[in-house]
């Protein structure tokens, strides 16, 4: 079978004191763990919740733009060595598995390496850097997870891309806004194995003086090797592959803000070091790579003053990255290919070395989109046998037994914090129910009015994500802010999507009926009292649309300020990652609400505040 029609894999997946320090560090970090985001969801129905069936394996995989993956490859031969390139994964170890068809995932990621094995080709991985997660707001409270669980997914990530065979890892900003002190003791301090963490231009700050980069981050007890090293050669089949990993000046500039600890010495001479070591290396690597956190042009720039590199990894300037390298070319005729790959793993690099008569070596490149073709097939068995899924329960079991959940920071909302009449709080929806009977019957009638009962009851791959913020928070109310959802025994209210992640909290609404500085609060998408979205028969006329085709209705600036706004919100979570079908026309008269059904409320009395 040529490497064009190679199915993907279904089954397993295939000085001093800083030491001390560094130590004491690595005592404290505990466990192992896998996750970045969430997962796919398990195909049941739960009540209402019909999740569709997960798709059968395909005899191919899809390719990118038409043209079948490694079609500019030689025919019939196997590659001497293949290099799987990653990077900017920013925690994202599995799409959420909301809405389908979703891209990216360690699993995904190891069942097309495990593929490729099994046609008996040599693949070893190495990532960019920015595996640790992220730690931006997320979703419609802003929350951050806390950090012991963000460790813990990074943790998670090592774990699972030895798993697949990396040998090095480079760092970037993410594990430098985390400490990368921290971050180092959550893995490479625990025990001398790959992958290896790349960034030889790195050193640390003791009262305003650098220390050697092999002193600040000495090797783990037992080891060899800093923790934080330069270059590493390892065979990739019988081809010597070399790696090497610094950091670019745009990077290096924002870590130094961020970790006090950290200083870099400059690309030039590191570089001229890490080429003088290679070539010194026993091995002899044929075929060097380097892992270069910077930007595109930072990175094309060192590959045309350093020949030496057949191959630069750089950050990806867009989410999507470009279908193919940019190509160096020298003067000696020698060339440097200069990849990006993307953001949050949807996408992986493969670089083929095929040796040549005269003993060198020509590089072939391939970017792959990894889509749901690669998927485990559904079964006990074959998730059993994927490792990377064994990982994901256990990181989703680590998240439950140490109540990450309950120690998400409760910040104060918008609506509370320009309240100057009362304290707001959440009540839920049967607290609206009183003078809102329809749109409480409309709403229970959606899956929003059932949204915990997708974690609860239906998310698989991992389970247990109900006790997971990073999937929670989207999925009940008012997590991460004041009185917010604070886990199923403690807010039961407040389970699902409901009313108040879109209007705030409504204590002081529920109390005083028509008050109309807290009636205000309630909908801060209008400008005016008379905003609001247009009907539901011109939003169905709007979501005939296609693309290019002339607007089939006419809405006015204040409608169409509106409809951004609502947007804007639903996109917290409706994003492009988590639901990439999501349509503000086509949705809303899914959920179309208005007006009151019925007089009277609760009798909610929201706390004076003092």
């Amino acid at each position: 079978m040529t490497p064009e029609t190679m199915p993907p894999a279904g089954g397993r997946a295939g000085a001093g004191m800083r030491l001390v320090g560094l130590i004491g560090l690595a005592a404290l970090t505990v466990g192992l763990g896998v996750y970045g985001g969430a997962s796919a969801l398990c195909r049941r129905t739960v009540g209402e919740l019909v999740e569709p069936p997960m798709p059968p394996a395909p005899v191919a995989p899809a390719g990118v733009g038409g043209v079948a993956l490694f079609h500019g490859w030689p025919k019939d031969v196997k590659p001497d060595a293949v290099v799987i390139l990653s990077g900017q994964t920013y925690g994202h170890l599995q799409p959420c598995g909301c809405s389908r068809p979703q891209m990216g995932g360690f699993e995904r990621r190891a069942n097309f390496i495990a593929g490729l094995k099994a046609k008996g080709w040599p693949v070893a991985g190495a990532d960019l850097g920015d595996i640790y997660p992220d730690r931006h707001p997320l979703g419609l409270s802003g929350v951050t997870p806390p950090t012991d669980q963000a460790t813990l997914k990074y943790t998670a990530a090592m774990n699972a891309l030895r798993d697949m065979g990396y040998v090095a890892v480079g760092a970037g900003k993410t594990e430098f806004s985390a400490g990368l002190l921290n971050v180092v003791a959550a893995y490479s301090l625990q025990k001398e194995q790959p992958p290896f963490l790349l960034a030889g231009n790195v050193v640390g700050l003791a009262d305003g003086k650098p220390v050697p980069r092999a002193a600040f981050f000495p090797a783990p007890p037992g080891g060899k090797r800093p923790v934080v090293g330069l270059a590493e050669v390892f065979d990739v089949g019988a081809v010597p592959v070399g790696f090497v990993g610094v950091v670019g000046p745009t990077v290096a500039k924002d870590a130094e803000k961020a970790d006090s600890l950290l200083g870099f010495e400059g690309n030039k001479g590191v570089l001229t070091a890490a080429v003088a070591a290679l070539a010194a290396h026993a091995k002899k690597p044929a075929v060097t790579v380097l892992l270069y956190q910077g930007t595109a042009d930072e990175a094309k720039k060192v590959a045309a003053d350093f020949p030496d590199f057949q191959v630069v990894l750089c950050q990806a300037d867009d989410p999507e990255p470009p279908q193919f390298p940019e190509v160096v070319a020298h003067a000696d005729g020698r060339k440097t290919l200069v990849v990006q790959v993307g953001h949050k793993g949807r996408y992986v690099g493969a670089v083929g070395a095929f040796k040549k008569p005269d003993g060198s070596f020509d590089l072939k490149y391939q970017l792959v989109p990894l889509g749901e073709e690669y998927l485990t097939p559904e079964g006990p068995a074959a998730e059993k046998d994927s490792k990377v899924l064994v990982l994901l329960e256990e990181y989703a079991r680590q998240v439950r037994e140490r109540n990450f959940l309950a120690k998400v920071p409760q910040n104060p909302h918008t609506a509370q914090l320009r309240s100057g009449k009362v304290e707001l709080s959440y009540v839920g929806a049967e607290a609206c129910r009183g003078c809102h009977a329809a749109e409480y019957l409309k709403w229970s009638g959606t899956k929003h009015g059932h949204a915990y009962d997708a974690l609860e009851k239906v998310a698989k791959r991992p389970g247990l994500r109900n006790f997971d913020a990073e999937c929670a928070v989207c999925h009940t109310v008012g997590l991460g802010y004041k009185t917010g959802f604070a886990g199923k025994d403690k807010t039961p209210l407040l389970l699902h999507n409901g009313c108040e992640n879109c209007h705030g909290p409504g204590s002081g609404h529920a109390a005083s009926g028509t008050d109309p500085d807290l009636m205000k609060l309630q909908t801060p998408w209008k400008q005016d009292k008379a905003d609001k979205l247009p009907d539901v028969a011109t939003m169905e006329k709007m979501a005939t649309r296609k693309p290019g085709d002339p607007s089939p209705v006419t809405l006015t600036p204040t409608q169409q300020r509106v409809v951004n706004a609502v947007q804007s919100m639903c996109m917290k979570c409706h994003d492009g990652e988590n639901d990439p079908h999501f349509d503000i026309f086509k949705y809303w008269p899914q959920v179309a609400h208005s007006g009151l059904a019925n007089n009277g409320g609760l009798p909610v009395v929201p706390k004076k505040k003092k």
